[in-house]
């Protein structure tokens, strides 16, 4: 390619990009964005345990003083209950979505007995997806700090997440044991230690040459996409972020656009010796991320409960493995 033919190539790329993101920023200011408004009650959620108190909206501060808000979902126990924790991360390919459109599944969380944390984070191309994470860590530490006026059982910690959340949700939880990682990204990790992740449908790959990766790549990565020490780790499947991970629960469904991303990511925490458990689920009519889009569907009631089973499971193995080791002491 000759230098007028490679200009030819920089310059379009350019003019793609920014149509790309000039759509971007119109689907978000527009009523599209109204889809992943919450359109549910507590009432409606089948098989509720507990009385749920809601507290929504609630304002902070990021590291860099920029307001985001985040959803609280508290079950109605006695004071003396010790309540696990679950924090949720929501999707939308991380230009769009909502916290609001995860309320209702973080009703049915909270319904079965789970103090339930949704954050928030900014959009793409706003934030780049280095920005978007440190969002979640300053949400995850506010978390911590707001634990204390609960009445909290640490060692039942749990993260869930859907979609671009998911992606979000494997990094915030490497970070944490990864100085390689963080150093990267270029933002500190929040210290929240979870037990487990449960991801719904994850969009876990960014950078393949398929409609995610080469059409919103450069939406994701803003000015990161020119640093080689950064990109090299947006392949999940790099050791600092599997080597790294809790065990992970994933679901998917035959309906799901993206279920080979599930499918692929399971594999490769097989393959790296990692605890993962998958739920595939065959109806072609379940869409992308179901349990948390779609929460009161049987199915994805099934979902959910059988994730919430496996967390416990998890949580008791961490439990007893911990009282082993210091016995053995």
């Amino acid at each position: 390619m000759n230098v007028s033919n490679r200009n030819i190539g920089n310059i379009g790329k350019l003019l793609q990009r920014e149509a790309i993101r000039i759509i971007l920023e119109r689907v978000q200011a527009s009523d599209l964005q109204d889809k992943f408004e919450d359109k549910g009650d507590a009432s409606a959620v089948p098989g509720v345990k507990f009385e749920v108190e809601e507290h929504l909206n609630n304002p902070y501060m990021n590291r860099g003083e920029v307001p985001l808000a985040m959803d609280i979902f508290k079950p109605v126990v006695a004071e003396d209950v010790e309540l696990p924790v679950i924090v949720t991360i929501h999707g939308g390919g991380l230009v769009v979505g909502s916290r609001a459109a995860s309320r209702q599944y973080a009703r049915v969380l909270a319904g079965r007995g789970y103090l339930v944390f949704s954050v928030e984070y900014r959009l793409a191309p706003r934030a780049n997806s280095a920005e978007q994470l440190d969002d979640v860590c300053a949400g995850l530490d506010l978390i911590g700090r707001m634990l204390v006026d609960y009445n909290v059982d640490f060692t039942r910690m749990f993260l869930t997440a859907e979609s671009a959340g998911a992606y979000l949700a494997i990094y915030v939880a490497a970070m944490r044991k990864s100085k390689k990682l963080r150093q990267a990204i270029g933002y500190d990790p929040s210290r929240m230690i979870f037990k487990a992740l449960g991801l719904h449908s994850g969009m876990f790959y960014t950078t393949r040459r398929d409609p995610v990766g080469l059409l919103l790549a450069d939406q994701f990565f803003g000015e990161k996409e020119m640093d080689p020490d950064f990109l090299q780790y947006m392949n999940p499947e790099h050791d600092e972020i599997l080597l790294n991970l809790p065990p992970v629960f994933l679901s998917t469904s035959r309906g799901d656009f993206l279920n080979n991303y599930t499918l692929m990511y399971h594999k490769a925490l097989k393959n790296a010796g990692k605890v993962s458990h998958l739920v595939y689920y065959g109806e072609k009519e379940l869409g992308h991320a179901f349990p948390a889009l779609n929460p009161l569907l049987p199915q994805s009631l099934d979902a959910t409960d059988r994730m919430l089973a496996w967390f416990e499971e998890q949580a008791k193995i961490a439990y007893d493995a911990t009282r082993e080791a210091i016995q053995n002491k």
